[in-house]
């Protein structure tokens, strides 16, 4: 039964480093929720400053404005959540799907017009996305400290700090 079981443990091991599919799935759908929380607070935070001069108070004491704010927040654990679950290489473009949400967002809550060089803007930051996250090269995870100490000592890592 033990011998059973030690192949079973072996079977059950990926064969190279990294996060297996679901963690993958959930890091990257982390990502982009949060990149789009983030695209939406800088419209949440001037939709609150324009209300409240409209109001003659301060923005400080308007409710979207501070779901703006703590949408920012909410956003920035979002991201430092996925950097946790799945490769940098993988979430850092994502980031980028913030800016076209929110130009999207403040020619409808903001009645801004998005001109076409915006909506050519916007296309080319999602397919810029897209290509550097099918692009992007396999990663290697450090795991010793004999690795990590090779990683610094890097010429191109020490030329770059």
């Amino acid at each position: 039964m033990a011998a059973g079981a030690a192949a079973g443990e072996g079977a059950a091991q990926s064969p190279g480093p990294g996060p297996g599919p679901a963690a993958v799935s959930l890091g990257l759908s982390v990502a982009v929720v949060s990149s789009l929380v983030n695209g939406s607070t800088f419209v949440l935070q001037k939709k609150g400053i324009v209300r409240a001069r409209g109001r003659g108070t301060s923005y400080l004491t308007d409710i979207v404005w501070w779901s703006g704010t703590i949408a920012m927040a909410l956003g920035q654990i979002g991201n430092f959540l996925a950097y946790t679950a799945v490769p940098t290489v993988l979430v850092t473009p994502l980031g980028a799907l913030g800016v076209p949400f929110g130009s999207i967002l403040a020619s409808y809550l903001l009645k801004e017009k998005l001109n076409i060089l915006g909506k050519l803007g916007c296309l080319l930051s999602c397919a810029g996305s897209v290509v550097l996250i099918i692009h992007s090269p396999k990663s290697e995870s450090v795991t010793t400290q004999a690795e990590l100490e090779e990683k610094l000592t890097n010429p191109g890592t020490l030329f770059f700090s």
